[in-house]
């Protein structure tokens, strides 16, 4: 497949890495936006050949933002995949086109992967907004509202969690903190260094019981992406008790096995 110039639009700045890392990986050129004025203005001046869209995202002058894209001659064309949440899935996407195509969350990239081939197609992405391969994209910023730094990162099995979220709390750090293991990943969200919400896939677990699982694991990697965290405090608990805890139920978890298998090693 031909690479592309692909624009990812979305509020959550761990779709946007993943995404980004998956289409990067296939050679394709991302360009990410993190509210809909900052993926209208970056898509008018680029005119990418394929957009990835959350839906749940503000209108621009009272129209859903790839509405008003597709009013501009030179962007009517741009086929759109829209990541659907589970409130998206039972109503209709407005401004939907006959070529787009949706795909619920959560979705995996292998899915995500062959929509963009599907799409795209051998030697279509030179052809399918009339541009030239040897024409070189403008150069634009991301929008105000995509703003993840990577300031932080590391192995588990170097640098325990615990020690991690210590650090960040005497940092009063905001942002969120990604950890990923080989069969599962968790997102931490923090503001001034407090953990305010945080979920994982799997199990899939929402609030202090995310941060207990994820202070369990003895492996993976986390990654700290700096940025403003909105929302409100969905956790409301002290980093120090959370760690606390965490450290309880671990020991629990080991006397358990101890008990039920008296002859094993822990």
């Amino acid at each position: 497949m031909t690479p592309g110039r692909i624009l990812v639009v979305d509020d959550d700045p761990w779709i946007q890495r993943i995404v980004a890392r998956t289409l990067g990986q296939r050679g394709h050129q991302v360009t990410l936006a993190g509210d809909a004025p900052g993926a209208f203005a970056i898509a008018s001046k680029t005119r990418p050949n394929l957009i990835v869209t959350a839906v749940a995202l503000p209108a621009v002058n009272g129209w859903s933002w790839w509405e008003r894209l597709r009013a501009l001659p030179a962007c009517a064309e741009i086929p759109l995949v829209f990541l659907l949440s589970e409130l998206d899935a039972s109503s209709e996407i407005r401004g939907a086109g006959p070529r787009d195509q949706r795909l619920k969350k959560p979705f995996r990239m292998e899915d995500l992967d062959r929509l963009v081939v599907s799409i795209l197609g051998d030697g279509a992405v030179n052809t399918l907004i009339g541009l030239q391969a040897a024409e070189p994209a403008p150069e634009v910023k991301p929008s105000a509202g995509h703003r993840p730094l990577s300031a932080l990162r590391g192995r588990i099995d170097e640098i325990g969690l615990s020690g991690v979220l210590g650090m960040l709390e005497m940092e009063r750090k905001t942002g969120i903190l990604l950890i990923e293991r080989e069969d599962a990943s968790a997102r931490l969200f923090l503001r001034k260094g407090h953990v305010i919400r945080a979920d994982c896939d799997r199990p899939r677990l929402s609030g202090a019981t995310a941060v207990y699982e994820a202070l369990s694991w003895r492996s993976g990697s986390f990654d700290l992406l700096i940025g403003d965290i909105g929302g409100i405090d969905e956790i409301q608990t002290a980093t120090t008790y959370l760690l606390l805890e965490a450290a309880r139920r671990v020991d629990e978890r080991e006397e358990q096995l101890r008990v039920a298998n008296p002859e094993s090693k822990i």
